[in-house]
């Protein structure tokens, strides 16, 4: 077999476990993190956001829902209720999508150089973007999340909340 498609595949899997990862501390820190649930706060009740990435099935799917955000597909509503609102953001390629969330590409970054596809509410996608930023600054080594971000945030007690944040990957 030629390494070619060996390094497909193992892109493909890095890529989906990385939207796992990314999907599980994001619901985590929108519970424990203040500064993450304040950006995701103003977003609707009902509000879906699927992460896709062009050519590769799957993606990562969040909702809120009674004021929390999960991951997977959301819950029919119920007769009579209103549907859903939507927002998808697609990587464009995926070594975009591999380079963004292997941190080697910010997300503000990518979102600005036109790399996403954003169908749905704008202002929800810039909730999004910023509750991202804030999570990196929490989990990611400064030195690593500093080139990411516009601004680095420099968090009080991060080591503190990032495990506590952390935690939520092996607790659910």
């Amino acid at each position: 077999m030629r390494p070619d498609p060996l390094l497909a595949t193992g892109r493909r899997l890095w890529i989906g476990s990385l939207l796992w990862i990314i999907g599980r501390t994001l619901c985590r820190a929108a519970r424990v993190d203040e500064a993450v649930r304040r950006e995701l706060a103003p977003l609707p009740d009902g509000l879906t956001i699927r992460l896709a990435v062009n050519g590769l099935a799957g993606g990562l799917t969040l909702h809120k829902t009674a004021g929390r955000w999960r991951t997977g597909a959301a819950p029919e509503p119920r007769p009579g209720e209103a549907a859903s609102h939507s927002l998808r953001v697609h990587f464009k390629h995926p070594a975009v999508a591999f380079r963004a969330l292997s941190f080697r590409l910010g997300i503000n970054q990518a979102f600005c150089e036109n790399r996403l596809l954003v169908e749905g509410d704008l202002d929800a996608a810039m909730h999004l973007v910023r509750a991202l930023e804030q999570l990196q600054s929490l989990i990611l080594p400064a030195f690593i999340a500093r080139p990411l971000l516009r601004h680095y945030p420099d968090p009080h007690r991060k080591l503190a909340r990032a495990c506590h944040i952390y935690l939520g990957l092996l607790t659910g």
